[in-house]
């Protein structure tokens, strides 16, 4: 078995982030959260939504030693994001548990080998301004894009090729795109 990459879905979510996270007035409405479950010391927890012209935002570092956490920018969520895609391989999570934390967590009591890997979790509703070039049914509808997403991160190939040998490599995903009602990446639809 082989793992699919996930990483121009990644890039192509990371990128959907940087807009909602910039480019607010090209939304509607939106709601957003992404997780950083980092290999090393600190892990990051952003979240962000717009509702009519209620806005709020929220970034926070929690440094996985001793528990502490601090603020950071919620915009740094696409710094943080690129620092994730350096991995060499990113595939996606198709498993049973819903939380980034329960997934990493179910990583490293599962495995025999530590694999290291790092996560990313992208969730975003997003109701766009525009028709975004697309046809709509009636005037009123509004172009909606939903994901929500668990990426895993590996730091190289031949850390790769073990996990997909591995009964762990049964949480990730087969195919590309994976079909799932739980984990989707850029479901558009009109309502």
């Amino acid at each position: 078995m082989s793992l699919p990459d996930y990483r121009d879905t990644f890039v192509r979510c990371l990128g959907a982030l940087k807009n909602v996270a910039y480019k607010q007035e090209d939304c509607a409405r939106f709601s957003w959260q992404a997780v950083y479950i980092t290999r090393e010391r600190f892990s990051y927890f952003f979240r962000g939504a717009l509702n009519g012209s209620d806005t709020t935002s929220f970034g926070q570092q929690v440094d996985l030693t001793n528990g502490a956490m601090s603020s950071v920018p919620f915009r740094s969520v696409t710094l943080y994001g690129a620092t994730f895609g350096l991995n060499e391989t990113i595939t996606a999570y198709s498993g049973p548990v819903e939380s980034v934390i329960d997934v990493a967590h179910a990583f490293h009591e599962a495995s025999e080998t530590d694999y290291r890997p790092e996560f990313f979790y992208v969730r975003m509703n997003i109701v766009h301004a525009g028709n975004e070039g697309r046809i709509a049914r009636t005037a009123e509808s509004r172009l909606r894009e939903n994901t929500n997403l668990i990426f895993v991160g590996l730091e190289d190939s031949a850390t790769a090729e073990l996990l997909e040998e591995s009964d762990i490599a049964r949480w990730l995903a087969t195919e590309k795109p994976m079909a799932s009602r739980r984990w989707y990446a850029e479901r558009f639809y009109y309502s």
